[in-house]
């Protein structure tokens, strides 16, 4: 059942758009109210949208259009602890979707196999330079994994439509951790992801889905364009590059253009059409697919 559990872990205040009147509680999946709680015939996971706490600073989110066994999308956050404010950023998606929301949270303040990709390239180790290219697992790949287990404990989500998907430093991560054949995601989204780092084992024809600004002042488009891609299709999977007019960015028209390829189009969708041939680049000069 969703409420006992739920409301144990309720410890995020919800916004006055997103709590429930004060006397009301939101009912057992299965309960009397919320068999009541239909649309068009079909059943709804809860009566109320739901912003609440999980371990590990993850935050989830439900919304009252959430079937009774919604697929997940996982946020990734950027550097400097702002899982919430993914959360946040994506609501309007999810309650036009349905989606359930969940965004966990890093150990440090970015995540571990970025930072450690960050790391100066070692004049004496060549070695140690490659391999902080590398991804096999990591501590935060195991927070996320963490994450998404109490989220199923308590809410009946649809694995198969479960889409790991970041921002900035997150998009790195989702790219790393999404790619590894140890994961089973649906598919994976990176927004303005930074650097290019190799999977050991990577799951070969995944679906991927990359956009970057061209005017990118902080990652530069030209490493997503000219080193990420090439990576990810050297690596086997099936990859979907959006370039788009604009800056450090994730904004509605490319949001709208990979949520509708994976969920469906919605009503009042801006999203930018996708390209129909396979992913290119418009990057200055040619780069090398990394060796790391």
């Amino acid at each position: 059942m969703l409420l006992p559990a739920l409301l144990a872990l309720s410890q995020v205040t919800p916004t006055p758009a997103q709590a429930a009147p004060p006397t009301a509680r939101p009912e057992p999946v299965g309960s009397e109210a919320d068999r009541s709680s239909q649309s068009g015939g079909q059943r709804r996971l809860v009566s109320h949208s739901h912003l609440f706490a999980l371990p590990d600073g993850a935050v989830g989110y439900v919304p009252v259009s959430a079937p009774a066994h919604p697929p997940l999308l996982v946020l990734l956050h950027g550097a400097g602890h702002r899982q919430r404010e993914m959360v946040e950023h994506f609501e309007a998606e999810a309650d036009a979707r349905g989606l359930v929301l969940l965004a966990p949270d890093s150990a440090g303040e970015t995540w571990d196999a970025v930072e450690t990709a960050k790391e100066p390239p070692s004049i004496d180790s060549p070695l140690a330079n490659r391999l902080s290219h590398r991804f096999v697992s990591s501590r935060d790949e195991k927070r996320v994994d963490a994450a998404i287990a109490s989220l199923v404990g308590i809410v009946p989500i649809d694995r198969a439509r479960t889409v790991l998907a970041g921002f900035s430093d997150g998009a790195t991560f989702a790219l790393a951790m999404g790619l590894s054949s140890a994961e089973d995601f649906a598919a994976v989204i990176a927004w303005s992801p930074g650097i290019a780092i190799r999977d050991v084992s990577p799951a070969r024809g995944r679906r991927v889905f990359v956009s970057h600004g061209r005017q990118d002042p902080i990652l530069k488009f030209d490493v997503t364009c000219g080193e990420i891609v090439p990576l990810l299709q050297s690596e086997g999977a099936d990859v979907t590059f959006l370039p788009f007019d604009g800056g450090h960015d994730a904004p509605p028209p490319v949001k709208d253009a990979f949520l509708d390829a994976l969920f469906g189009r919605v009503a009042g969708s801006v999203a930018l059409p996708l390209p129909t041939s396979a992913a290119t680049c418009e990057a200055p000069g040619e780069r090398e697919v990394p060796t790391y």
